[in-house]
């Protein structure tokens, strides 16, 4: 049965009445890792306007954050099936091959970066050279990017909760059963998180507090997709 995002979010919010405090508790202390992680960086490598300590920067975060982001929706998924979670599953990455969703993140990471190399290329090609009709045809390849970044993004969006369910399964495998389950249904999920944009821009407006309330409420909505594909609901 295909649910409707209105439906999915009513899932979502059965799932986290009476048991909010424990989402909202693990995304602050993961915010607040990231966030002091990024402090210390930054007093290591004060140079920002250097782009090797930009680049070294922005490596170990998305490496620790590809970590980090795996806690919170383990205890959203525990949730979802009727447990109470765990604040110790925050560290269920460390515990459980973390060189798996590593390894898948940065596969995607590299994907949705190659894609846009052909448009880049070109661009910088008929700019030397002053070739207007190679920068159309760069701005339609760039274009083509942007849109084949978002199917890459949307393939492998199942590939965490997959991780926490699957615990041998290859980052291979990880990214190949998503890519398997969102097979016609690219454009639902899409859809639902396309719906959370209002919500999070208030959040945002709200001094970023009503982030504390919307990230568990969309990522729980996106777990109840994820559990309607693998039949579980």
């Amino acid at each position: 049965m295909k649910r409707t995002s209105s439906q999915l979010k009513q899932l979502a919010r059965e799932s986290l009445a009476h048991r909010f405090s424990l989402p909202v508790m693990a995304y602050v202390i993961t915010f607040g890792i990231i966030m002091l992680v990024n402090m210390l960086l930054g007093a290591l490598f004060p140079d920002t306007g250097n782009s090797i300590s930009y680049l070294v920067i922005s490596f170990i975060t998305d490496l620790l954050l590809s970590i980090l982001s795996v806690g919170p929706v383990t205890i959203l998924l525990d949730i979802s099936r009727g447990s109470d979670g765990q604040l110790s599953d925050l560290l269920y990455a460390f515990r459980h091959q973390p060189d798996r969703i590593i390894v898948s993140q940065l596969i995607i990471s590299i994907l949705s970066t190659v894609i846009f190399l052909p448009g880049i290329i070109v661009f910088v090609l008929s700019s030397v050279f002053y070739n207007a009709f190679g920068i159309m045809i760069a701005s339609l390849l760039i274009f083509a990017a942007v849109i084949g970044s978002v199917v890459i993004r949307l393939d492998f969006a199942l590939v965490t909760p997959l991780y926490i369910d699957n615990p041998q399964t290859s980052a291979i495998d990880l990214l190949r059963e998503s890519h398997d389950l969102m097979q016609g249904n690219r454009l639902r999920y899409f859809v639902l998180e396309l719906s959370f944009i209002p919500i999070m821009l208030l959040a945002v407006v709200a001094c970023f507090v009503g982030l504390l309330w919307a990230a568990p409420y969309a990522q729980m909505t996106l777990l109840e997709f994820y559990r309607e594909l693998v039949g579980e609901i």
